[in-house]
């Protein structure tokens, strides 16, 4: 097809159809370089575009409509309230522009698919979205990428299957948002915006080798999700490289450097399982647990450094129960690990090096089992019980802590239970240390 043949054509490349109207209601079409009208329907049709094939459309209406089974190939959908709008079947789209849109560049409606390639959506003004997924909908996007001011790149409520390969995300508000069904992203890079990057409310979501660069939050998600990871690396957050809200999930090999003011990884009243996690820098908690269930193994602490006094814990754990081991905690401004407000904490075969106030702390009702930790050159004591605070240390080494091996404070019903101690400095006689086992200062 060529929008610049005389009329009458056969569609033969001496005579090319003018226009799609008169071009066969079904099979393949191959355009010429140039500019066509927007605003079609395709059915059951393949278009194949030579290079500089735009199709242009007026804001008022979409630029391409399909149903049934349709394949585009490079083609630059301009203008229109919508790029491409799956209204039904099946589309598959191969190196398509979208740009100029007043609206979604491109919308998967209800039990339609789509599945869309080696592709770029450029917004021009800002709060659409990028890619509008409605419920039932099935998509995938490889090799994407999504540029500009979207609301939303990708903007999803109850798909039936969402699956994201090799996108790249860069200025959108927000990165992916996920509201209900299913989704997975594998190798997806979101930089540049100031909401979430990744955000899921009562939705499944699979995460694998995700980088978030910026945004307020890495990872956001909502009440009822559901989280598989095993790769993601969020760098510089706002307020928090993952916050987790009533959300269940197993979490691998993630990553969260220079967080901003609430917390590297925060959890509240979730169930989280979390293997294989590195916190670097941060002005605030490293992690802050809040009426969670937390089962964290092998994790490993570089600061965080706050200017206020009351932050720079590394982990905290508030309420709730926490199972910690292969904890290495190093450099931290405030506590190394802090129980409080009744939570039920152990700690096994951990490390806690330079901490600015205190290694070990438990406070107010918490109760902390450590078995097999190191305390080693904090500015306070290696373990410090507060009000009513409750901590059973068995073989417990620590060395050249400014301020001795444990302080508590009896008069606000704080109790030590010692059974195995070795370091430099005994812990002081006190009427709620008891000790059991044999101590072992001096070495």
């Amino acid at each position: 097809m060529d929008g610049s043949a005389a009329p009458g054509g056969d569609g033969s490349a001496a005579h090319p159809f003018r226009t799609l109207a008169a071009a066969p209601g079904k099979g393949r079409v191959r355009l010429a370089t140039g500019v066509y009208p927007g605003g079609l329907l395709l059915e059951d049709v393949e278009l194949v575009a030579g290079k500089a094939v735009v199709f242009a459309a007026p804001a008022g209406s979409p630029c391409v409509r399909t149903r049934g089974t349709v394949r585009l190939q490079g083609l630059h959908l301009q203008g229109g309230s919508a790029g491409l709008v799956v209204e039904s079947g099946r589309t598959k789209a191969e190196d398509i522009a979208f740009s100029g849109q007043r609206g979604p560049a491109v919308e998967v409606q209800s039990s339609a698919e789509l599945v869309l390639s080696g592709s770029t959506l450029q917004a021009s003004v800002s709060g659409f979205p990028g890619v509008r997924v409605l419920p039932g909908a099935r998509v995938e996007l490889r090799t994407v990428r999504i540029r500009g001011p979207f609301q939303r790149a990708v903007d999803a409520a109850g798909p039936a299957a969402l699956r994201l390969s090799g996108v790249k995300v860069q200025d959108a508000v927000t990165g992916f948002w996920l509201s209900g069904g299913a989704a997975s992203l594998e190798s997806v890079e979101v930089s540049g915006g100031r909401g979430p990057g990744l955000y899921v409310a009562g939705g499944a979501l699979q995460l694998r080798q995700v980088t978030v660069s910026g945004h307020e939050y890495g990872l956001l998600s909502g009440g009822d999700a559901t989280l598989d990871v095993r790769g993601f690396d969020s760098t510089g957050a706002e307020r928090a490289g993952v916050a987790l809200v009533r959300t269940r999930g197993v979490l691998e090999k993630v990553r969260v450097e220079s967080a901003g003011s609430l917390a590297g990884v925060q959890l509240v009243s979730s169930e989280v399982r979390i293997h294989g996690l590195e916190l670097v820098g941060g002005r605030s908690s490293g992690l802050l647990s809040r009426s969670s269930q937390l089962t964290l193994e092998d994790a490993t602490f570089v600061g965080p450094r706050a200017q206020d006094p009351i932050d720079g814990d590394a982990v905290q754990i508030r309420a709730g129960r926490a199972s910690l081991a292969r904890l290495r905690i190093q450099d931290c401004s405030g506590i190394g690990l802090l129980a409080a407000e009744g939570a039920t904490v152990t700690v096994a075969r951990s490390s806690v090096r330079r901490a600015g106030v205190a290694g070990l702390s438990v406070e107010t009702e918490a109760r902390l089992t450590a078995t097999e930790v190191l305390v080693e050159g904090t500015q306070g004591p290696a373990v410090l019980v507060d009000a009513r605070g409750t901590a059973e240390l068995h073989a417990l080494t620590a060395r050249a802590n400014r301020d001795g091996a444990v302080w508590a404070e009896c008069s606000k019903g704080a109790q030590v239970v010692i059974d195995g101690w070795t370091g430099d400095v005994a812990p002081a006689a006190a009427a709620c240390i008891r000790e059991s086992g044999r101590l072992s200062p001096g070495r």
